[in-house]
Formats: C-alpha cells, sequence, structure tokens
C-alpha cells in the first residue's frame, strides 16, 4: 500500500530514516499500515503499491529438477519439440509430458548444456 505522510516520524526498520508531513511510504505490512494510520501518522493513499516489480520467473519440473520456463522452451526447440512462443507452464508440461524416451534424453542433454 502507498500511504502519505502527515506527521513527521522515525522510521521503525530504519532509524536513519525520517519520515515528513508530504512524503510518502510503500509497505505490504498490514499490520504496519494500521499502525501508522491509527496513530495518525499516515492516511492510505493507494491500496496499489507503485514500486517496480520484478518478474517472477516461471518454473517447469523435468526429472527431479526445476528449470526456468524460458530456459525449457529453448530447449524443446533445440531438439526440434515445437511449443508455441505464448505456451506458460502447463503448455510446456504437457509437451514434455509426451514426449518420446530419445526426445526426453536429448532434452536432459540440451538443458545440462545450458545449466553449464
Amino acid at each position: 500500500m502507498k500511504l502519505k505522510v502527515i506527521t513527521t516520524f522515525i522510521d521503525k526498520e530504519n532509524l536513519q530514516v525520517a519520515h515528513q508531513p508530504g512524503g510518502t511510504l510503500c509497505t505490504s505490512d498490514l499490520s504496519r499500515v494500521n499502525d501508522l494510520v491509527k496513530r495518525g501518522l499516515c492516511e492510505i493513499e493507494s491500496l496499489e503499491d507503485d514500486a517496480p516489480k520484478e518478474p517472477v520467473s516461471e518454473k517447469v519440473s523435468f526429472k527431479d529438477a526445476e528449470y526456468d520456463l524460458e530456459v525449457v522452451k529453448a530447449a524443446l526447440a533445440n531438439i526440434g519439440v515445437s511449443v508455441a512462443a505464448t505456451a506458460k507452464v502447463k503448455g510446456v508440461t504437457k509437451a514434455l509430458d509426451a514426449l518420446t524416451e530419445e526426445q526426453a534424453e536429448a532434452l536432459s542433454e540440451s538443458l545440462k548444456t545450458k545449466e553449464e
């Protein structure tokens, strides 16, 4: 949540930071939000966190190991198995389940070289 500071206070998580009126504070800690609002130090400006979010890397399981989704898609392409560029975990998992023994072995080798 994005909070607007209405009274000067020292940040309990970083004692070197003094929040000034008119400033903003972003946190996803609901108990902290409730405490700051209850004590009259902040007011809720937005329920959305405007901080840039790091993309979450989706993982695919293959032979008791987890690999990044994009790495598996590239490895499948290397062994001649086509998967849609927009395929997600479910689609790639379905393609992995349909592999022959030879394809699975080739994929294992391809994934090993990508890890190195």
